[in-house]
């Protein structure tokens, strides 16, 4: 069956609806970010500090584009992946796009009371202020590549209701 591909802001549930949606459809799941940072023996935040975006970029699209068609997967995404390269044209061709749509405040919510996890994009020494500015800068960036996903859905869905709507576009 198709992989499914999760994509969304850091800290939009991906991970987490993932494993239970993996779960509920018999599919295995995939963290991308745990999968490299497995690989690489280093913390993304590390990869960043140590080599650099382009650098950790680059190894996001060789684990993506390492993803065979139809292995009935899901895949948490990192928030990224799908604006660099030519991956989101990769994960449209290899299986069913879903966009984790977190409301703005309580994306910024979560993820500056998150600082601290491993978000390199994140400056954890700024005000509250100043990390939610970044973050709706970060989103507002790259909402054009998330907008293209097959099924863009509420941040707050359960995974009843995303099963319902992965069954209208490709019944499993």
């Amino acid at each position: 069956m198709k992989n499914i591909y999760l994509i969304g802001m850091p800290s939009s549930g991906k991970s987490t609806l993932g494993k239970e949606l993996a779960r509920n459809l018999g599919y295995s799941f995939t963290d991308m970010d745990k999968l490299i940072e497995t690989r690489e023996q280093k913390t993304i935040s590390e990869i960043f500090s140590n080599q650099g975006e382009a650098h950790f970029r680059e190894l996001e699209k060789k684990t993506l584009h390492g993803f065979q068609p139809d292995q009935s997967m899901v895949i948490a995404t990192g928030g990224g992946v799908p604006c660099f390269h030519d991956n989101m044209q990769f994960i449209k061709n290899n299986g069913l796009s879903v966009f984790l749509n977190v409301e703005l405040d309580d994306l910024a919510k979560r993820l500056y009371k998150a600082q601290g996890n491993n978000r390199p994009l994140l400056d954890k020494s700024q005000s509250e202020e100043a990390v939610i500015a970044s973050i709706k800068k970060t989103y507002e960036e790259r909402l054009p590549f998330y907008k293209q996903a097959d099924i863009q859905v509420d941040g707050e869905i359960n995974v009843s209701q995303l099963l319902w709507l992965i069954d209208q576009y490709m019944p499993v």
